[in-house]
C-alpha cells in the first residue's frame, strides 16, 4: 500500500469514527421515556417517523429508542418506539408537541431506562480477538475496568495506558508513519466502541448509563498496515472483554421533595408504603423521601392533575438499585442514532419480506 493510499484510507476511517461518535445519544440525566406501539402499516409508520424527525428538530434533547425482538436469522421485529426525556415535565412537553402532530401519547405508557452494571467491579476484564489469513496474522487485545460514576452523568471513557507503542508488526516491518496512523486509529476505535457498547446496552440490551470504561492495557499485532482491522479488532476485543463481566440490571432510585396539603397526604395510601419518609408539618406537609422510579411513576399523573393539592414537586435521580430476580425484561433495547439510516433499514426489511422465497 503506497503512502498516499494509506493516508487517504486513514483520513476516511477517522472521519467515519468521528461522525459515528457525534451520533451517539446523550443519555445524561435521562431515565424514562414515553412508549407507543410500532406502526405496522407503511403509510402510518412513515407519518410517525416524519413527526419524530420534526420533534428532534424542535427539541434536540430528546432521544429516540425502540424495543425489539431479534430472530435467529437476524430479522428484527420492532415492538415499541420510545421517546426518552430528561424528566416528567420534559415528557409532558413531548406529549404536547406530538399531539399537535396528531399523534397521541399517554404518560402512563412509560418506559423506565434501566441500567446494566457489573455485580463485581473490582476486576480487570480481558478480551482478545485473533484472525489468521494467508496474508495476515492479526491479533487485538484489551484489558478494561468498568466503574460506576455519579448518577445522571451519562458515560465516560478513559485510556490509562501511557505507552503509545501498542501497535506491533510480526513479520514485515512497516514504516513508522504507518505505525503512528495505526496507533491513532486503534485508540480512536477503542474510544468510540467503548461508549457505543455502554449506550446500546450490551448483554441484556439496556443502556449502561452512568458507567465508565477504563482501558488498562491494549495491543494490536499484524503483519502490515490494515486500517480495517484496527477498527474491527478494537470492537470485537472490547465485546469479548465485556462478555466476561457479571451483569445485572438496575433501575433508578429517585429523591422526591414535595409540598402538599394535609388532606391529600392523609388520604393517599401511596405515602404509607414509602421508606425514609421525612415530614415537616406546617400549614401544609413538606415531604422528603426516596422511591424507585417504577413505584412512583404510577402516581405522577395524579400529582400533576392535583395542582391545588400538590403545591410543589421536585424529583431527581439519586442512584440505582438492582431489580428483583423475578423481573422479566425480555425485549431488547436499541437507541436510534440516525433516523435516515433507520428508515433505510426499515425499507430494506420491508422489500426483503415481500420477496417470495426461491
Amino acid at each position: 500500500m503506497n503512502e498516499s493510499t494509506k493516508k487517504y484510507n486513514f483520513d476516511n476511517m477517522i472521519r467515519y469514527l468521528n461522525d459515528q461518535m457525534e451520533l451517539l445519544p446523550n443519555l445524561e440525566s435521562k431515565y424514562m421515556g414515553l412508549t407507543m406501539p410500532f406502526p405496522q402499516q407503511t403509510v402510518l409508520r412513515n407519518r410517525i417517523i416524519e413527526s419524530i424527525e420534526a420533534l428532534i428538530r424542535y427539541d434536540q434533547d430528546v432521544c429516540i429508542a425502540v424495543h425489539l425482538n431479534r430472530a435467529d436469522d437476524g430479522y428484527i421485529e420492532y415492538k415499541k418506539i420510545i421517546l426518552i426525556g430528561n424528566d416528567y415535565l420534559h415528557l409532558r412537553r413531548i406529549i404536547d408537541f406530538m399531539e399537535r402532530q396528531h399523534i397521541k401519547l399517554n404518560i402512563k405508557d412509560t418506559c423506565i431506562l434501566y441500567r446494566e452494571c457489573t455485580a463485581d467491579l473490582n476486576i480487570h476484564l480481558k478480551g482478545n480477538h485473533s484472525r489468521i489469513t494467508s496474508l495476515n496474522d492479526l491479533f487485538a487485545g484489551v484489558e478494561i475496568h468498568i466503574d460506576h460514576i455519579q448518577a445522571g452523568m451519562g458515560y465516560k471513557y478513559e485510556n490509562k495506558q501511557v505507552d503509545e507503542d501498542i501497535i506491533h508488526y510480526c513479520c514485515h516491518k512497516d514504516d513508522e508513519e504507518g505505525k503512528e496512523l495505526g496507533y491513532q486509529l486503534f485508540i480512536k476505535s477503542l474510544d468510540y466502541f467503548s461508549v457505543k457498547l455502554l449506550a446500546e446496552g450490551f448483554v441484556l440490551g439496556y443502556p449502561a448509563v452512568d458507567s465508565k470504561i477504563k482501558i488498562m492495557k491494549a495491543s494490536c499485532t499484524m503483519c502490515f498496515y490494515r486500517d480495517y482491522y484496527y477498527i474491527s479488532g478494537a470492537h470485537i476485543s472490547l465485546k469479548n472483554a465485556m462478555l466476561k463481566a457479571d451483569w445485572q440490571i438496575c433501575e433508578p432510585l429517585m429523591q422526591i421533595h414535595m409540598t402538599c396539603n394535609k388532606l391529600y397526604f392523609e388520604g393517599n395510601s401511596f405515602f404509607k408504603e414509602v421508606e425514609n419518609l421525612y415530614i415537616l408539618e406546617d400549614d401544609n406537609c413538606k415531604l422528603s423521601f426516596k422511591s424507585k422510579l417504577s413505584t412512583i411513576i404510577d402516581i405522577l399523573e395524579e400529582m400533576y392533575d392535583h395542582k391545588k393539592d400538590v403545591l410543589d414537586f421536585h424529583m431527581k435521580l439519586d442512584s440505582f438499585v438492582p431489580i428483583e430476580d423475578d423481573t422479566q425484561l425480555k425485549e431488547k433495547f436499541k437507541v436510534i442514532y440516525d433516523i435516515d439510516k433507520w428508515k433505510d433499514e426499515l425499507n430494506d426489511q420491508e422489500i426483503n419480506s415481500a420477496i417470495p422465497p426461491v
